[in-house]
């Protein structure tokens, strides 16, 4: 007894790896937090599980081996309503979901909370002067409240781009009182909307967006102003900044790289030209005035497309911006298109700029048949007339095979040879006889309208063969095609019924990261570039269909994106047009680790 006793075996006596691969199985938020108050060998095994799990999620974004985990709506009970460019944010152990829209008349001024820890949605029901239902605002965190800034909305039965209301209202949420806070401020900035928000000490920096300025007589322009908010004091300023700046623009990413210095990436101006940025710039927060500088992007044809509608969010030395993967660009036509990308020439005018890149350059080769692959076949519109012979007699000719075995049943039944009865064999035999003679006919005059449309499409690289009386090459090789279609028609029998029409399946593109390496200006280093890392090619497993205008933030360990709005104008197809937006939960995480 005492010896069994003696080998007794606790927990307390397992080595600190396993202890740890035990406890990376716990969510690591309030779960794992818990375990730190047992004792502090505990203590210190929690905190290295963690710093090892932020370490694993940046090693696993650089090479591109992460795992999709979803969440459905139908998951989660309660559950939050579907929508789109909204605002979000982490605090503490939770995600908050502030706003949005679903369509051009319909805006959200609700809360919600979900428990990174339990996986479960909680709407807090406040007290205090709730914000106006908007979209297209911004969320931060300071302290133990929220901050919402502007953002806009939409009139009921308005249209799109049109009667527009923007705010410039500041709403504090208390989490400890559950109360909003209506905030009075001075010389505030003018209302505005898809902007960008960052957390400077006790200031609050907005850069961007689109503005309704009395100056302007209340018309939308997009803005490149930076606007400061003294949260000690609520006061306003416009900061002062050096030139050249970033083009004015709204949708950006807004990065902090550390206390003084933030990343601008992306971003989109369609009010007068279209433009879609993908440049970078660094602001450096100190002295009077704020100091602007362009960073150079390499390798841009690995970058994310659309930026200004796939947010960026920093992890570790990365940034991850989720867009269409690469082998899905020449499907679906998207519904938010990529527009112009301007070459950033030293010294060059915007026109300029602007009509070097809608000029394609030009294809100087020899695309022959032979030397550069086949030349791509054309569809002939239905409208387009297509090549006919050149003269009747061909006319004649090729029009006497289609009517030979029509002529033939003519004479048969114009004869008056006197009518024989037929069994029920009989006249199953010729009722598919006459199928596959309708069939063949129909084949025959698919092959002879391609054949006649490849003479019209190749007309450039014919040669002339009027003198010759021989039959073309082609005829043979049609001949041929029109045999191999005759033997593959079978008769159907009578008995089978007809089946319904297959439901088509619509080929969805699905979501790749990618990914841009900023190692060389964070962390005390100071170059004057960043670049793309090459994405990993072909879809992943779980990884969902391609939306825009969600919301992507980091948590411990794990990248969280909610709702959004498919890409795909094929998604007008649906029954309901619900579907075309989102509010499932997708989780980013690397694998786990195995002993």
């Amino acid at each position: 007894m005492e010896t069994l006793q003696s080998l007794e075996i606790t927990i307390e006596d397992l080595p600190d790896e396993v202890l740890e691969f035990i406890l990376g199985f716990l969510p690591p938020y309030k779960d794992l937090q818990n375990c730190m108050s047992v004792c502090k060998r505990w203590c210190n095994c929690a905190q290295n599980v963690l710093h090892k799990t932020s370490i694993k999620l940046i090693k696993a974004i650089g090479d591109f081996n992460i795992l999709w985990k979803n969440i459905a709506a139908t998951d989660v009970v309660p559950t939050i309503t579907k929508r789109f460019s909204h605002s979000a944010c982490i605090l503490e152990n939770n995600m908050y979901i502030f706003g949005g829209c679903t369509t051009n008349a319909t805006s959200f001024n609700d809360l919600w909370r979900f428990d990174l820890s339990r996986r479960q949605w909680i709407r807090p029901l406040a007290t205090g002067t709730y914000p106006v239902p908007k979209a297209y605002t911004t969320m931060v965190d300071y302290k133990d409240c929220l901050i919402v800034f502007g953002g806009w909305t939409y009139p009921s039965l308005s249209q799109y781009y049109q009667n527009v209301t923007m705010f410039n209202d500041i709403h504090f949420y208390c989490i400890k009182t559950n109360k909003w806070i209506l905030i009075n401020t001075t010389n505030p900035p003018p209302p505005m909307a898809g902007h960008s928000a960052c957390i400077k000490g006790d200031e609050m920096v907005v850069f961007g967006g689109l503005i309704m300025s009395a100056a302007q007589n209340f018309q939308i322009q997009c803005s490149n102003d930076i606007w400061v908010l003294n949260l000690s004091t609520c006061i306003w300023r416009k900061q002062l900044t050096t030139k050249p700046r970033p083009s004015p623009r709204y949708a950006q990413s807004l990065i902090r790289i550390d206390s003084d210095r933030l990343m601008l990436l992306g971003g989109v101006q369609t009010l007068q030209n279209r433009f879609v940025y993908s440049d970078c710039w660094i602001l450096t927060m100190k002295g009077p005035t704020w100091t602007w500088k362009e960073i150079a992007v390499k390798n841009k044809e690995w970058a994310s497309a659309n930026i200004w509608c796939n947010p960026a969010c920093r992890v570790g030395d990365k940034v991850v911006s989720l867009s269409r993967s690469r082998n899905g660009w020449n499907s679906a036509k998207p519904m938010v298109t990529s527009a112009v990308r301007l070459s950033r020439a030293e010294g060059a005018p915007v026109a300029v700029r602007v009509e070097q890149s809608l000029q394609r350059p030009l294809d100087r080769d020899q695309n022959i048949n032979g030397r550069r692959g086949v030349l791509p076949r054309q569809r002939v519109p239905a409208n387009e007339p297509v090549a006919g012979p050149s003269n009747e007699a061909e006319k004649g000719e090729k029009a006497r095979p289609f009517n030979e075995n029509v002529n033939l049943q003519a004479n048969a039944s114009s004869s008056g040879e006197p009518r024989q009865s037929f069994n029920s064999f009989d006249a199953a035999k010729k009722e598919s006889a006459l199928r596959r003679n309708k069939n063949k006919n129909k084949g025959m005059k698919i092959v002879r309208q391609l054949q006649e449309a490849n003479k019209y499409r190749m007309a450039a690289f014919a040669c002339d063969s009027t003198g010759s009386n021989t039959p073309p090459e082609n005829d043979l090789i049609n001949q041929r095609q029109i045999a191999h279609l005759e033997n593959r028609l079978e008769p159907i029998p009578e008995n089978q019924q007809q089946r319904p029409p297959a439901v088509k399946k619509i080929k969805r593109n699905t979501l790749a990261m990618h990914v841009l390496d900023i190692s060389t200006v964070v962390d005390g280093n100071s170059m004057n570039y960043v670049s793309w890392l090459c994405p990993r090619l072909g879809e992943m497993h779980g990884a969902p269909e391609e939306l825009v205008m969600y919301s992507l933030v980091k948590g411990n360990g794990e990248l969280i994106m909610f709702g959004g709005v498919h890409n795909d104008i094929s998604i007008l197809n649906y029954s309901e047009q619900q579907n075309m937006y989102s509010n499932s939960l997708h989780f980013i995480t690397p694998p786990r680790d195995v002993i």
